[in-house]
């Protein structure tokens, strides 16, 4: 586990360098104060020092070794397949059936194969889910992907 959380640390300190990096394209001023790689660049910072932070602290604990239940058995891995393939085909299909048919059928898949819900209660979610969200980001002027269907 020692070896794990080290890992992680070091990934999340060179996210933080890349956000950086990514950063130094934008300005980091404007006329009216920050600009848009104000934020960014000092997001960036914060990642990397706690990630040394996290780091420095992880190494100096005694050594941890992985806990019995840590990888998933053939039902949690299932559920894990289930949920990655479903977001993933989930993002293909967005930009052809639109953002709230998309998520509708999603929630549906998920309500129905990891909770087992009964389908009343599974359609009313799912509806309330992906209209009230898509209702939610027009709110925020969010532009998302109609399909071919408009909605």
């Amino acid at each position: 586990m020692t070896r794990l959380y080290q890992t992680v640390a070091i990934l999340i300190a060179l996210f933080g360098a890349f956000v950086i990096y990514l950063s130094l394209e934008l300005s980091y001023s404007a006329d009216y104060g920050p600009g848009p790689g104000f934020f960014s660049f000092w997001l960036g910072i914060l990642l990397i020092v706690l990630a040394v932070i996290d780091f420095i602290g992880i190494s100096r604990r005694p050594r941890e070794f992985l806990s019995k239940g840590f990888l998933p058995d053939k039902q949690g891995m299932r559920r894990l397949v289930y949920i990655s393939g479903s977001l993933v085909i989930a993002l293909m299909v967005m930009k052809y059936l639109g953002f709230t048919l998309t998520i509708l059928l999603f929630s549906v898949f998920l309500l129905r194969t990891m909770s087992k819900q009964s389908w009343w209660a599974t359609l009313l979610i799912a509806i309330i889910g992906s209209v009230g969200t898509f209702q939610l980001f027009r709110l925020l002027q969010v532009p998302l992907p109609a399909g071919f269907l408009g909605m």
